[in-house]
């Protein structure tokens, strides 16, 4: 299971994008998705990772001589401070001792730049199944990469957020299904990880 971005300013009310990100947590019901999911991946034994992205800090994107939109608003809006609440992981999605903290992320895939695949490929890992935030962005992307890397992929589709309910949708209707074997829900995914 790897869980993607789960920072306070994504999942918690106060949080720089949760106005934003409100319309999809409750409907989905994301952070209780997201607990479930957790707790029946320990309880099951399974291996539990995190891929976060990149906590704002001064000078961050200072190397980057291209900004993306997402960059630029992250820089803009000091999203995820490495000194502040909002970078912080939301209360009850934390790792437990010995779960694996990637390397940050600085765009969108929980792969690139990070010693992910390493740490997976190490552990003779095959198959993983994502959540978290974003849905049409990190999501999508991290399991574009988690395909190219030749994994076999699950997308927990509850256990998401997104800026709009409108991304979300199109994450699930269009993008999921040209780069994930399995997309589920998590009552379907604690009956049967596997899939």
């Amino acid at each position: 299971m790897i869980v993607v971005d789960p920072y306070n300013d994504f999942l918690s009310v106060g949080g720089r994008a949760w106005l934003l990100n409100r319309a999809t947590l409750k409907r989905l019901g994301t952070n209780a998705n997201l607990v479930r999911v957790l707790s029946h991946a320990r309880a099951a034994g399974l291996k539990v990772c995190y891929a976060p992205h990149a906590r704002y800090r001064k000078g961050l994107f200072d190397h980057r001589q291209f900004l993306n939109p997402s960059i630029y608003l992250a820089r803009f809006f000091r999203t995820f401070s490495a000194a502040g609440w909002g970078g912080r992981l939301r209360k009850g999605l934390e790792p437990r001792p010995g779960e694996f903290v990637a390397s940050e992320h600085l765009v969108s895939s929980g792969f690139v730049g990070t010693d992910l695949h390493e740490h997976l490929s190490a552990a003779n890992i095959a198959h993983v199944a994502l959540c978290g935030c974003l849905s049409n962005t990190c999501i999508e992307s991290t399991a574009r990469s988690a395909i190219e890397l030749g994994y076999r992929v699950t997308i927990v589709s509850d256990a998401l957020a997104a800026m709009s309910v409108a991304d979300h949708d199109a994450a699930i209707e269009t993008g999921f299904p040209m780069c994930a074997h399995s997309v589920i829900s998590t009552d379907e995914w604690i009956a049967e990880p596997g899939q």
